[in-house]
């Protein structure tokens, strides 16, 4: 009984959250914070309300919660959700297709903020930029109002940090796995001594000995999650027999720097880098309003792993709670809350483990990858014995036509795709496969429909792609994922918060394009007319 209750908690999202009444704010915030969590369905936040005591207590206490809140593109991932809340549009027109996605122009796979000019800064890893897009963002205009406003974004994920940053960010700074964090010279040409002396007193090797246990009484956690045991998460620690349950540490054959964004000390030091950069660079000091994004990386490595419902994550959003609640002191400290802004939000939701859903009677499942690999041999096979070779590109289980090739054939490109279509759907877990006609064409008051119409471009876009049935995953062995056009992974949550705020909850429909051009209202910044979100009305009271 207590696993259907809290499962029905999840998918139809009961908001039942405690509030103190405050009085509205008041005055333009001199700093404003955007958190952004990782795969965090609004569920991670209600279905531990009762426990939280820290950074997430503040916020809830503090804030305006829209509850209805969505990203409307099809394609649920990191780089696009990031890219929507650092810029307001849309990812598709902008040419956002993906974390890492097939360039038919480059004709190759890129990452989304690869930067083939850019070089890192004093130390190893990939030199990532905001140059693949010409879009100004959030960081863009608040420069644009006042060039000595100061903005900085630092996550674990590079395209989390960048995506965030927009083109004119102060500095973006991401983690390079090889234990430090790390910048490019599309934003700097020496790192700042704060980050230089963090790197260097970081010791992630010291965590190779340490041990990822729980934090409230074992009780608890059979009360609020499923058990510990249990077929389907990952095991990446003692690997042999197959026992995925505390405590978590980090084998002796493996490398400390590699596996740390796997563990909840990595967002830890992702707020203790933050710290160390609102002092060292004085953010909040004056008059000229600053802007920090943080990303929180690791609950999505972990959450892969072992799902929403596992006693890892309740254990891991436990320890954020704690941490975060460290950083909010440290900010009343430093600056005083009431002039900090605070917005949560998260770039996607994320799916229980199929073999939970199944538990629970839902239907749900993995893809078979011998299934994909025959689908794409009878693709290729079919179509080049009937028309010829080299009239396609496949990406993963998206296709890309070769015009040019086809033209030559004389070949109705129709006919390749109608191939393309037929394979693809006897792949269990496919619900459809779509070109970008089908859903130009399509119904836009279907949600998915209009979603994937958020992810066209008309050269980047693949001319065939498949859609997953409800409660299916990519990962064909363990764990879970996200990337789907339904509710489960694009309902985020969605909290403005403040010192002054009244503690309230609403269901309007919002978009996460709305975030930057609210944020903007709320610094009284510009923004352009041509952005896709609109300013989000709460009961403010500005100067």
């Amino acid at each position: 009984m207590i696993k259907k209750i809290l499962l029905g908690m999840m998918l139809i999202s009961l908001f039942q959250i405690s509030c103190n009444s405050k009085p509205s704010l008041s005055a333009k915030p001199k700093l404003v914070v955007v958190l952004v969590v990782d795969q965090m369905h609004p569920d991670l936040l209600t279905r531990f309300d009762a426990l939280y005591t820290g950074g997430f207590r503040w916020l809830i206490d503090h804030g305006t919660w829209f509850t209805n809140t969505h990203h409307e593109h099809g394609y649920t991932a990191t780089g696009p959700g990031h890219f929507v809340i650092g810029s307001g549009r849309y990812p598709g027109p902008n040419g956002m297709m993906g974390n890492i996605f097939y360039d038919p122009i480059l004709e190759k796979k890129v990452n989304c903020v690869e930067d083939p000019n850019a070089k890192v800064i004093e130390n190893t890893g990939d030199a990532r930029s905001y140059s693949r897009y010409t879009n100004t963002a959030l960081s863009d205009w608040i420069k644009a109002s006042d060039s000595l406003s100061k903005v900085y974004s630092i996550a674990g994920k590079d395209r989390s940090a960048v995506l965030m940053g927009g083109q004119k960010p102060d500095l973006a700074v991401y983690y390079n796995y090889d234990g430090q964090f790390i910048t490019s010279d599309y934003y700097t040409n020496k790192n700042p001594k704060w980050l230089t002396n963090f790197n260097t007193n970081l010791d992630i090797a010291s965590f190779k000995d340490s041990l990822w246990t729980r934090s409230l009484d074992t009780s608890l956690y059979l009360t609020y999650a499923r058990p510990d045991f249990f077929d389907g998460e990952v095991d990446e620690y003692l690997t042999d027999p197959y026992s995925p349950t505390f405590p978590i540490g980090i084998d002796s054959s493996k490398e400390a720097k590699t596996y740390f964004m796997g563990r909840p000390w990595f967002e830890r030091s992702i707020l203790d880098l933050a710290n160390v950069l609102v002092q060292a660079e004085s953010l909040g000091q004056d008059e000229h309003s600053d802007l920090l994004f943080i990303g929180f990386s690791a609950m999505d490595w972990m959450i892969h792993d072992y799902g929403p419902f596992s006693q890892e994550i309740m254990d891991a959003m436990i320890k954020l709670d704690g941490y975060l609640g460290n950083f909010i002191n440290r900010l009343d400290q430093e600056i005083g809350l009431e002039n900090i802004q605070f917005i949560l939000t998260a770039d996607h939701g994320g799916l229980p483990l199929p073999e939970y859903l199944q538990e629970q009677g839902i239907e749900a499942g993995r893809y078979n990858k011998e299934e994909i690999e025959e689908a794409k041999e009878w693709i290729e096979d079919e179509i080049e014995e009937r028309y010829g070779k080299d009239l396609f590109t496949r990406s993963g289980l998206q296709y890309f036509l070769n015009d040019e090739n086809i033209k030559k054939a004389e070949v109705n490109p129709d006919s390749i795709v109608a191939i393309m279509k037929k394979y693809l759907l006897k792949i269990d877990g496919i619900a459809q496969v779509f070109t970008p006609n089908d859903v130009i064409n399509g119904d836009q008051n279907n949600p998915i429909i209009s979603r994937y119409m958020n992810m066209l471009h008309p050269i980047m876009s693949p001319d065939v792609f498949s859609i997953p049935e409800k409660n299916w995953v990519y990962r064909t062995f363990r764990g879970t994922s996200h990337g789907a056009p339904y509710d489960y992974d694009t309902h985020v949550p969605l909290l403005f918060s403040h010192e002054n705020n009244a503690c309230q909850e609403n269901d309007t429909k919002i978009e996460t394009v709305d975030i930057a051009p609210t944020i903007a209202k709320i610094l009284n910044v510009a923004y352009p007319d041509l952005i896709d979100g609109k300013p989000i009305l709460i009961d403010f009271k500005l100067d």
